[in-house]
């Protein structure tokens, strides 16, 4: 059977109790995994909440941003998710957006570092304490990573690495850098997942999901870590387009300036079959677990949720 993870986010458009439902459905499809991305929620207590309603699916974070929590309570917080959801918990840590730390209060100026520290501190009290729960068996760790360095770091200290909005042609650099890390780290390559995180219009009307992915992109293309990740793959061209027009404070401009090739090359925009096939490209290229974000096009949330889940789902 295929390989593959729906995400699930409490925006405004969907409830705690939709969160809940739609992973039950994902269990009874046979979806791997159910994520939840931190955008203005706590990742963790939703998955605390999923494990607590299903019985089989796994439940991940991505990502639980480390700079929003004190690294032991983190520690504690994902041992006690383990424990309740039976060993079901993948956690994905990253470091989020400048644009949402920095307000904060919030000193980026060393994430890989920061990466670096956290999963030390996760791997000591999950195995030594003595924060309580002390799992049976420590969750599995997954590190957000786009540059070479911070997905080395994954592969060296991580049980896999999540991309998100990453463009196939990026995939034979990335894992080159997976593999030093792993070998530095002296893991096992083989064992560490690939999860390509994907947000997904799924539509008949090409047209119509492709318009929402680009609102999407043009909003991501102006953030720091995601921005400078699509120029070097090629899109710099639109990149500087959709910052010059955020400059400027033109939205139309800034959605205007992200083209059909960008965002077919990392989102899934258009019918199922379309969409199916991308993801086969996507597990191609190295990707061992291929995690769905379905998003609304021109319907509601709960509507986009069910025919992405019911067309995607594992055969």
């Amino acid at each position: 059977m295929e390989r593959i993870a729906i995400a699930l986010s409490p925006l405004r458009d969907a409830s705690p109790q939709d969160i809940l439902a739609w992973a039950r459905r994902a269990e009874t499809l046979g979806y791997e995994a159910v994520f939840i991305p931190e955008s203005f929620c706590d990742s963790l207590a939703y998955a605390e909440a999923v494990a607590l309603g299903t019985a089989r699916v796994k439940v991940g974070t991505a990502i639980t941003n480390v700079y929003l929590r004190q690294p032991t309570l983190l520690a504690e917080e994902a041992a006690a998710v383990q424990e309740f959801s039976g060993g079901r918990l993948l956690l994905g840590i990253g470091v989020g957006h400048r644009a949402v730390n920095e307000p904060l209060g919030i000193d980026m100026g060393d994430p890989l570092g920061k990466v670096r520290a956290v999963i030390g501190t996760l791997r000591a009290a999950w195995a030594k304490g003595p924060h309580q729960p002390r799992p049976a068996t420590p969750p599995r760790l997954l590190a957000a990573a786009l540059a070479p360095r911070m997905i080395a770091l994954a592969g060296e200290l991580a049980d896999g690495v999540i991309f998100n909005l990453f463009p196939l042609a990026r995939y034979p650099r990335a894992l080159a850098s997976l593999r030093r890390g792993a070998e530095r780290g002296g893991q096992d390559l083989g064992r560490l997942e690939v999860c390509h995180f994907t947000t997904c219009y799924v539509a008949e009307d090409r047209a119509a999901a492709l318009h929402e992915a680009k609102r999407m992109l043009a909003r991501y293309a102006n953030l720091p870590f995601y921005g400078n990740m699509l120029a070097a793959s090629g899109f710099a061209a639109e990149v500087d387009a959709v910052r010059a027009a955020w400059q400027r404070r033109d939205v139309a401009a800034a959605e205007g300036a992200v083209t059909d090739e960008m965002a077919d090359a990392v989102t899934l925009a258009g019918e199922p079959a379309r969409c199916r096939e991308r993801l086969a490209a996507y597990r191609s290229a190295g990707a061992t677990l291929p995690i769905v974000f379905p998003n609304p096009v021109g319907e509601s949330r709960a509507a986009a949720v069910e025919r992405a889940l019911a067309s995607l789902a594992p055969h």
